[in-house]
């Protein structure tokens, strides 16, 4: 490239950064002011929809209105909380020998969210197990001690990295990482096959029953919590040589899978009046797909820890 044509699109990348248009700039009274403006506007535009509490042309205002304020402080709220609260909030952790590792360290983090996680988790096992005693559902207590089992298995994987990372033997450490793999791929395979018992229980006895649109919603909320913690999980881990982590993985997408057909189960026997759709074959078909993944992750974890013990890969 000549040394004209360099200068010129120089040139018209300087005149193009000028023209471009820049956020406005908004003191932080002002943004509060437009945040609550677009909350107010929102509101009555969803009780414009539901009830119609004004006239058409006022309610047509209304949606415009919701919609430019809206957009504005979502655009406004995005650069407040990166350029604001998040860079403080990392500015400080990396100040601290902690927070600092847990930004870097990637093990690191995941043994600490899976701890934090761990909470989550009893929650909702003391949730499935008190919905299956008030109504009386095999189901829901069955997924409570399945999810408790679950939930064992994960502290067991945390608390030998705590207890190893002590540890200077890179021999007794392999030993005990390869011992934790095979252990739980082991106990996988044997919860699934209570599960797949269940799952039958429940299609021959056609006993999934209907639950209020609340219970539906939290079932859902935290399937999408651990299908999204499990996909990631599994897009970062697997560069990694890990047992621990596979171990913590693989778990999590056992408890995605279960909980994702408890989530159809419950939505087709709440929400199937007036449809076509077969819901026994439907769980029929979940379930053996669950079943039958959980087993291949269990069989393949028991693989991974002969395999890399009999090569003494660390």
């Amino acid at each position: 490239m000549s040394r004209g044509e360099k200068e010129r699109r120089t040139s018209c990348q300087d005149r193009y950064k000028r023209a471009k248009i820049q956020q406005p700039q908004l003191g932080t009274g002002r943004r509060v002011l437009l945040y609550l403006a677009a909350l107010a506007f929102s509101v009555l535009s969803l009780m414009q929809a539901g009830y119609s509490i004004l006239p058409q042309p006022a309610g047509v205002m209304i949606y415009i209105l919701a919609a430019g304020t809206l957009s504005g402080a979502c655009a406004y709220l995005y650069r407040d909380l990166r350029y604001g609260a998040v860079k403080k909030l990392l500015d400080i952790l990396k100040q601290k020998p902690l927070g600092a590792r847990f930004l870097e360290d990637y093990k690191f983090r995941t043994i600490l969210t899976t701890l934090l996680g761990f909470l989550l988790n009893v929650a909702y096992t003391i949730y499935n197990g008190v919905l299956g005693i008030v109504s009386a559902s095999p189901w829901f207590i069955t997924m409570a001690v399945y999810n408790g089992l679950l939930m064992v298995m994960r502290y067991q994987a945390v608390s030998t990295q705590r207890r190893i990372s002590q540890m200077k033997d890179p021999e007794q450490i392999q030993k005990k990482q390869l011992a934790v793999l095979r252990t739980d791929g082991i106990l996988l395979l044997v919860l699934n096959l209570a599960l797949s018992g269940v799952v039958l229980l429940t299609i021959a006895k056609d006993a999934a029953k209907r639950y209020s649109d609340v219970i539906v919603i939290t079932i859902a909320a935290y399937t999408f919590l651990k299908v999204t913690m499990a996909v990631i999980n599994m897009v970062k881990v697997r560069s990694m040589n890990s047992p621990i982590l596979t171990v913590i993985r693989n778990v999590g997408v056992a408890n995605a899978l279960v909980s994702i057909l408890t989530l159809q189960t419950t939505m087709l026997a709440s929400f199937q009046e007036g449809s076509s759709l077969d819901a026994n074959l439907m769980n029929a078909i979940t379930g053996l797909g669950v079943s039958i993944l959980i087993a291949v992750i269990g069989i393949r974890m028991i693989y991974q820890a002969s395999k890399k013990k009999g090569h003494g890969e660390p």
